[in-house]
């Protein structure tokens, strides 16, 4: 297991509230459209320098979904995928220092 910071914005709070847990990665998925039969609770994009560096979806069977720059979906498809869901939020990481410099909640476009 390796030791990561966990977003605790998936299970519901801030982002600003930010824990280090012993956690197994979430393996990257390469295609939206089979993962994705269903419609999202929760997701979770992260950016850096306003370039999105992974996008975190909840399915409501449970399944944690992971998404970068290697997947095989258009990024505009990705985020409103992600942004469709019932709570969805956007991390913005530093460019140049560590930490958090931006957060932002989105309503779902239903």
């Amino acid at each position: 297991m390796k030791r990561l910071a966990v977003f605790v914005a998936l299970a519901g709070a801030t982002c600003t509230q930010a824990i280090a847990a012993d956690a197994v990665e979430v393996p990257i998925e390469k295609a939206a459209v089979n993962a994705l039969p269903g419609h999202p609770l929760t997701s979770v994009v992260v950016t850096q320098c306003n370039l999105v560096v992974a996008v975190y979806v909840t399915m409501a069977d449970g399944r944690l979904l992971r998404f970068d720059k290697s997947a095989d979906v258009a990024i505009d498809q990705l985020l409103t995928m992600a942004y469709t869901a019932t709570r969805s939020e956007r991390v913005e990481v530093s460019c140049n220092e560590t930490g958090l410099v931006g957060y932002e909640t989105h309503e779902p476009k239903l």
